[in-house]
């Protein structure tokens, strides 16, 4: 998978890295979610994103905060690492 800040540059979003990581962690504080729970918070804070690019930056930011080991990945459920 892409960096994050590879597919924030290759879709254009007004998003940063730091925004993205802001989103998922507050999301995962409320406990496990979906992958699609998450579509429509990005969605807010860049209200020119559609649902798939929206959902491309959630997962590059699942990868890379997983990668990190502040989360694990299985399927479309996501939870603390």
């Amino acid at each position: 998978m892409a960096s994050l800040q590879f597919v924030i540059d290759s879709i254009c979003s007004r998003l940063t890295v730091e925004t993205m990581y802001r989103i998922v962690r507050q999301r995962l504080g409320q406990g496990p979610f979906n992958i699609p729970d998450i579509v429509p918070l990005v969605q807010r804070e860049d209200r020119s994103l559609d649902a798939e690019s929206a959902r491309q930056l959630a997962e590059a930011t699942f990868t890379e905060l997983a990668q990190r080991g502040e989360l694990r990945v299985d399927g479309e459920s996501i939870r603390p690492a």
